[in-house]
Formats: structure tokens, sequence, C-alpha cells
């Protein structure tokens, strides 16, 4: 079940930095921010600290 909540936290957290990053005009059409990178990988590093965590319990 944790694998399941971590891609949809994933897809979720890639899809609004695509859109913030589509609607953020600083000149660069490819995405000067990287949000649709940055933010996935930080979801993912979320829910693996939480998974984690949970193991110590």
């Amino acid at each position: 079940m944790n694998y399941i909540i971590a891609v949809i936290c994933t897809l979720v957290a890639w899809f609004v930095g695509l859109l913030i990053d589509a609607n953020i005009h600083l000149g660069d059409p490819q995405g000067f921010t990287c949000l649709r990178v940055l933010l996935p990988i930080l979801a993912m590093g979320l829910c693996i600290l939480r998974s984690i965590n949970e193991g110590k319990k």
C-alpha cells in the first residue's frame, strides 16, 4: 500500500510542478525553475522517510 501512495504522491507532485513551470514566465520555455523535477524528488524522499519511521516503531 505504501508503494501506491508513493507513486500517486510523486505523480501529483510532477503534475503540480509542470503546471507551475508552465505558468512562470522567466524567459526560458523549458522551465527555468525545474519544479517538475524537484517536487517529485522531494515527494518521493518524504514517502521514503515516512516508511522508514513507520518501520522503526
